[in-house]
């Protein structure tokens, strides 16, 4: 029983000193949850993202349920703060580690998981190799986690009612990873967009990810014109910002990669690529150079 007590102890104190997740209001009734804009870490408790949340009449629907055990109960005391309802859904955006790695907590207390089969697949096919490299990350904030993936799936666009509000999931297919769900409330134009939009941060394009369908899942986003945007990365916006910050970034990427390779150039004349128009974007020293690498890879074999 003391073994038990000082575990939990230690459990506790990992999530009052980790760095916080911050809350923001974007609407009545509708949070954000802002996670720090750098990597993986036994602090951030791989919470390095954006959650989101909706409190209905009948409970609260959650969009992405945190990188570790951890992570999700930070979440939910995040929740707490605003609300004593439960959680009862748990939508994931996409595959990456901490859009579900949570699951398993929120599902023990009777929360239903819902996602896009085209994302459920992504989870399925990395789930192994996103276990070892987050863990790794994490250290000790690891303990206790269970991935799972979600276990309800839909596959197409798809209108639900849940507790008087209205939300529609809508799969775009592979983006930042091999699948991707926005969650769009028509009635207050607010979009969570997950990874499809990165704002005030370089997004990534790493070996999961397509950046041509990626431009056609902005697109979308394009459509709907939601006057808000809660991104998978950074402060909500509006359209405008996620066009400068994800849309141009993806476009100008193409198209100077596609001169090099009209050239005859090799990977190696990427680091000739001025990207310094983007640099007031968070990890741009970290990132650009194998963004570009990535999208190169993908163009010579289009």
């Amino acid at each position: 029983m003391a073994r038990f007590l000082i575990t939990c102890l230690l459990l506790l104190s990992s999530i009052a000193s980790a760095q916080p997740l911050e809350l923001v209001t974007v609407d009545k009734n509708i949070y954000a949850l802002i996670g720090p804009m750098e990597q993986r870490s036994e602090n951030n408790l791989a919470n390095n993202a954006n959650f989101g949340f909706i409190v209905t009449q009948e409970g609260v629907v959650l969009v992405d349920s945190g990188g570790t055990l951890l992570g999700a109960k930070a979440i939910e005391q995040q929740i707490k703060s605003v609300t004593d309802k439960p959680v009862t859904l748990v939508i994931n955006t996409g595959g990456q580690d901490h859009r579900w790695f949570g699951n398993s907590f929120f599902i023990k207390q009777g929360a239903k998981t819902l996602t896009s089969i085209q994302t459920q697949e992504d989870q399925e096919a990395r789930r192994t190799a996103q276990i070892e490299s987050t863990s790794a990350y994490t250290g000790s904030s690891w303990q206790g986690t269970q991935p799972e993936i979600a276990r309800e799936t839909i596959e197409q666009i798809t209108e639900l009612n849940i507790g008087g509000v209205d939300l529609v999931l809508i799969p775009v297919g592979a983006a930042h990873t091999g699948g991707e769900t926005l969650v769009w409330l028509p009635k207050q134009k607010i979009l969570f967009s997950g990874d499809v939009v990165y704002l005030d941060r370089m997004l990534g394009v790493g070996p999961q990810s397509q950046h041509l369908s990626w431009l056609e899942a902005f697109k979308v986003i394009q459509q709907l014109n939601p006057e808000v945007i809660i991104p998978g990365h950074g402060y909500p916006a509006d359209l405008e910002k996620a066009e400068q910050d994800t849309l141009a970034y993806l476009t100008f990427l193409r198209e100077e990669v596609g001169k090099l390779i009209e050239e005859g150039q090799d990977m190696s004349a990427v680091s000739s690529i001025d990207q310094s128009r983007f640099s007031y974007l968070k990890v741009y020293q970290e990132i650009h150079g194998r963004n570009a690498q990535r999208v190169f890879e993908e163009m010579e074999w289009e």
